[in-house]
């Protein structure tokens, strides 16, 4: 039976939640009760196939067994409603793990920031709230992100902010302090990439203008 409990992470890394679901079944069906990391690694494989009606059922299942969400579990689920796009209900799985009294690590908190951004341009007020409370916990906790996380949320603040303002200065306090010197010689190479495009641009009008006018058609 232990070869059972060995196979569900294994489909619950491959968001292989049908496989999962099989076999929690057979387990219930042999009298096994499965334990709390059992039901974290199918959680996971739902979070992961998209599948959060059946992630929720299993969180329901376990509290009807007296079973308390751990951090993973939650971790899952967060995951799983950022994947789906919805950023008000991960928000809202994250304040429930808080009020749980579990403390969230960092990559919890990477996860929810991932998906706020995301989102952002499209979701409520509620989601910019979110971001600006999010980025002051991680801030006050001393928690940041490595370089490439601070330049893949830059773009999505580029995209909220044209100018930056409150949300950009928020989240730049946990991006590292190379992001800075990236940031500069970003600015630099964008500036002449623009000067070159202008004077390319110039000289070759009348021969770009000749070849769309006489090209033949295909």
């Amino acid at each position: 039976m232990g070869v059972l409990f060995i196979f569900i992470p294994k489909w619950a890394r491959r968001g292989d939640v049908w496989e999962a679901a099989d076999l929690m079944q057979k387990m219930i069906q042999d009298g096994i009760s499965p334990d709390i990391h059992t039901y974290t690694s199918f959680v996971n494989a739902c979070s992961k196939a998209g599948d959060m009606n059946r992630a929720m059922t299993a969180l329901e299942e376990m509290a009807s067994l007296g079973m308390k969400p751990n951090i993973k579990t939650y971790t899952a689920l967060i995951n799983g409603w950022a994947l789906a796009s919805y950023p008000d209900k991960a928000l809202t799985c994250f304040e429930e793990m808080k009020q749980a009294g579990l403390e969230p690590d960092q990559a919890v908190y990477h996860c929810l920031m991932t998906s706020l951004l995301s989102r952002a341009t499209v979701a409520k007020n509620s989601v910019y709230t979110g971001i600006l409370k999010i980025s002051k916990e991680m801030s006050d906790l001393g928690f940041s992100v490595d370089l490439g996380t601070a330049i893949h949320w830059s773009k999505s603040l580029g995209r909220l902010e044209a100018v930056p303002t409150q949300l950009t200065n928020a989240v730049e306090k946990v991006f590292p302090p190379s992001w800075y010197s990236y940031k500069r010689n970003h600015k630099t190479l964008d500036t002449n990439d623009d000067m070159d495009s202008d004077e390319e641009d110039g000289a070759d009008f009348e021969v770009l203008d000749e070849s769309l006018h006489f090209r033949p058609s295909e």
